[in-house]
């Protein structure tokens, strides 16, 4: 496997945004006020949470690598992961900033370019490897599911903040409305996604989260069930595949 210069300007240009978007997100997790305390709502996560950026961004410099040993980054991604990084900081520093509101547009923006890789991949790219795998097929996988979180939680902060006197009878209903939204998604990688667990684990990973981080009972109660229930609900495609099942679910677990 040798280097490959194809189309180095977007391979040049996929490190420097990459190392910016990491960059950005260290100092926003490790920072002295870190900007993922800000800018609570109801179905905000516990701050550990956001740790899983850490993930996220190994496997991405693994992407970054591996795009210099094959052509398959490139036809995957193209320009797209470029797009995606960079509405993504721009997110980051938006939400820093506390415009909640405008912030939202940066992170569609940055969700639609990821989930261009992502149904991408699943629709034309499989997994040839194990490297295809770990550093191609996972690492969108993962960011999928976050910046689907990032999503919801942005959202949330614009429509239902925290207040001193607690939430509302509302607020808790559209929260545990939310948290549902969240754990149908999740149902949704197993069943239309070629069995995603990874994208699902994540999705488990933030309601445990919420679990974590809120008090009221009916929020704090309603995420640890969603996250069990999300949890277990991956083991769909290992028990069809042990069954001999031949499915959509018994598709390789990452596409």
């Amino acid at each position: 496997m040798g280097i490959e210069f194809e189309h180095w300007p977007s391979k040049v240009i996929n490190i420097i945004v990459y190392v910016t978007l990491l960059s950005g997100n260290l100092y926003s997790s490790f920072g002295g006020d870190s900007a993922y305390s800000k800018h609570k709502s109801y179905i905000s996560p516990a701050h550990f949470t956001f740790l899983i950026w850490t993930l996220i961004h190994v496997l991405l410099g693994g992407m970054v690598v591996f795009q210099w040993f094959t052509d398959k980054v490139h036809q995957a991604a193209g320009w797209h992961f470029v797009t995606a990084a960079i509405f993504n900081a721009i997110w980051l520093a938006l939400w820093s900033e506390g415009h909640t509101i405008l912030a939202l547009f940066p992170l569609f923006l940055a969700t639609g370019a990821v989930s261009f890789i992502y149904y991408r991949l699943k629709e034309q790219h499989s997994a040839e490897t194990l490297l295809d795998v770990i550093f191609l097929h996972l690492p969108f996988s993962l960011y999928h599911a976050w910046i689907f979180v990032l999503l919801i939680v942005n959202l949330f902060a614009v429509l239902s903040p925290i207040h001193d006197d607690g939430p509302s009878t509302f607020q808790i209903v559209i929260s545990i409305a939310g948290l549902a939204f969240v754990a149908s998604t999740a149902i949704g990688y197993i069943e239309y996604k070629q069995g995603d667990v990874a994208g699902v684990l994540v999705l488990a990973w933030y309601l445990f989260g919420v679990f974590a981080q809120q008090e009221n009972p009916a929020i704090h109660w309603t995420s640890l069930g969603l996250g069990i229930a999300v949890s277990t609900y991956t083991m769909k495609p290992f028990v069809f595949r042990l069954a001999g099942r031949h499915t959509g679910e018994t598709a390789p677990l990452l596409g």
